[in-house]
């Protein structure tokens, strides 16, 4: 092995004791979300419009619109469920190799601080949501059978045109990973502010963030009538809806008729998706994400600091 793959070899090493150490947790809570729901489909009953219409002319969508339904509510469902694991677990990443002195052991390798940290970042935050929509991706085509034969009977599985549900489903999965990544961006100097600030403050710092946060927008608020504080957080919120679709969010929504018996808005959607992504990664030529990027750089360089000192 060269001198040029070692540090390859190493991060993937970082990242693989990233997977070992929380994989069990990160397939449950994608797992049973999707025994809940398969559970509901196979026992429970499916009901759109009025029902007191009867089934044959109560308004159900088409096949072809739940399979795609199904299909997409499966990727977007386990990614909120990655993001909310996130959101949990995130300060505790801040303190969790002093808290179980694993530090003393990652101090003792031939690994530098800034790449150790990267590789707990970038698991957690890139690699499990874009897992989650892989196995949305995956499963997505069980839930939409499911979901198909409930409300039409097995015979319409037959009639749906599987191969462009799985083009688009996976047009959707590269979407939204696309937008996962450009989201952090925006929220990265939120997301690295709150485990700086828990890495040095414990458990105050979180709420101390917050509160630095308040203070320093009603000062600017009071003092000089400026309230740039709130309009940057609620701009950089914005912004990350924006990366994830980018279209919908300001209000252009993409055109789906339930009741198309067709597949007119599966051929149309490729082309969507990729103005959709294309109008994100413009938005990135912003001076806002430019400061927000040299405020997470700080933020990164407190942990790297905080990691020096092994306490």
């Amino acid at each position: 092995m060269t001198e040029s793959t070692l540090p390859v070899s190493r991060f993937q090493t970082l990242l693989l004791r990233e997977w070992m150490q929380h994989h069990r947790g990160w397939l449950i809570m994608l797992g049973a979300p999707l025994v809940i729901a398969a559970l509901l489909l196979i026992f429970g009953s499916v009901h759109f419009g009025d029902s007191e219409a009867g089934p044959r002319t109560s308004p159900n969508p088409s096949a072809t619109a739940l399979a795609m339904i199904a299909m997409v509510a499966t990727q977007g469902v386990l990614l909120a469920i990655a993001w909310l694991m996130l959101v949990l677990q995130l300060t505790g990443l801040a303190r969790r190799d002093q808290q179980d002195r694993s530090i003393e052991f990652w101090l003792s390798l031939p690994i530098g601080h800034a790449q150790s940290l990267s590789a707990t970042l970038l698991m957690h935050l890139l690699v499990v949501p874009c897992f989650a929509l892989a196995v949305g991706l995956l499963v997505g085509p069980v839930m939409a059978m499911l979901l198909v034969i409930k409300v039409h009977g097995v015979s319409a599985l037959w009639s749906l045109p599987w191969p462009s549900l799985v083009l688009a489903a996976a047009v959707v999965a590269l979407r939204l990973a696309l937008g996962t990544a450009l989201a952090l961006l925006w929220l990265s100097p939120l997301l690295l502010g709150a485990m700086a600030a828990s890495a040095w403050l414990k458990r105050w710092g979180l709420p101390a963030m917050i509160g630095g946060i308040a203070m320093l927008g009603l000062w600017a608020e009071k003092v000089y009538g400026s309230r740039v504080v709130w309009e940057t957080l609620t701009e950089l919120l914005f912004e990350a809806g924006y990366a994830m679709l980018s279209t919908v969010a300001r209000g252009h929504n993409f055109r789906f008729d339930p009741r198309d018996e067709g597949s007119a808005a599966l051929g149309e959607l490729p082309a969507w998706a990729g103005t959709d992504a294309l109008a994100s990664l413009q938005a990135l030529a912003s001076p806002l994400l430019l400061g927000a990027l040299i405020v997470a750089g700080g933020c990164f360089m407190l942990l790297i600091l905080r990691r020096q000192r092994g306490a």
